[in-house]
């Protein structure tokens, strides 16, 4: 912004610096502003508060594959091909069916149960 009062005193005769023409820097700090603040907070949190996100993750699938290996020891084996995803489509295909076969038995027994 200072470099754009600067350029702006220089190159035009206009004796207001900021007039109207500040308005043209407004898209350009939006843009700038928070990329700076982004990677001033990933600096800050590496160096400063010694924060490193690949060493969490690397600490975190140590302690997955140690828990598994827990789990083998005990006896419970665990099956990789069963994922979250495949668990959710299950359930949201079951789900609805199981409740209108109930809706449906219960309109039926009633309708055996009126004649």
């Amino acid at each position: 912004m200072y470099a754009f009062q600067i350029f702006e005193a220089v190159y035009f005769e206009d004796p207001a610096v900021d007039t109207e023409n500040v308005l043209w820097i407004l898209p350009i700090c939006m843009v700038i502003i928070p990329f700076v603040y982004f990677v001033r907070l990933k600096l800050f949190d590496k160096y400063v508060h010694g924060i490193d996100l690949e060493a969490m993750n690397a600490e975190l699938q140590y302690y997955k594959t140690k828990e598994k290996e827990q789990m083998q020891k005990a006896g419970i084996y665990t099956d990789e091909s069963i994922t979250a995803e495949t668990v959710e489509q299950d359930l949201s295909d079951a789900t609805p069916k199981r409740t209108i076969n109930q809706l449906l038995s219960s309109v039926q027994a009633s309708f055996r149960s009126l004649f």
